[in-house]
């Protein structure tokens, strides 16, 4: 059994290859083995086929499958901040359009408010670890 350090959060994905494999296995679990992997998978943060071919490949190369480190993680944060803040232009853009068309704030700018601040709030938290972590 290859076991694996935990990676960061929900959604990580191995990076794609640019161009696709040619090459496929197929390979079978009793419930408890799948189980198992799924839990595993999610422990690290990656779906259960990510997960198996980061093992196998990392056995096979007598390497060590992608691990947890509070660098990637802090870059994670700032990714996912990043992506809600990109999305936020588009609402200020949006709540502009309503303001000049009506007079009137749209009535879930307050709402789009809120989850800026709490972007805002994670970016600032993930520099303050990333400074931390400055020599």
């Amino acid at each position: 059994m290859v076991t694996a350090e935990p990676l960061p959060g929900p959604g990580y994905h191995r990076h794609r290859r640019t161009t696709r494999r040619g090459h496929r296995f197929n390979v079978t679990y009793d419930d408890a083995e799948t189980a198992e992997i799924t839990a595993a998978a999610a422990r690290a943060g990656l779906t259960p086929t990510g997960y198996i071919a980061s093992a196998a490949l990392a056995a096979a190369t007598s390497t060590r499958p992608p691990v947890h480190s509070p660098a990637r993680e802090t870059l994670l944060a700032l990714m996912a901040a990043s992506t809600q803040l990109r999305r936020l232009a588009g609402n200020v853009n949006q709540a502009v359009a309503a303001l000049n068309a009506t007079g009137q704030a749209p009535v879930w700018l307050h709402a789009a408010l809120r989850t800026t601040m709490a972007a805002v709030a994670r970016v600032d938290a993930a520099a303050e670890r990333a400074a931390e972590r400055l020599p």
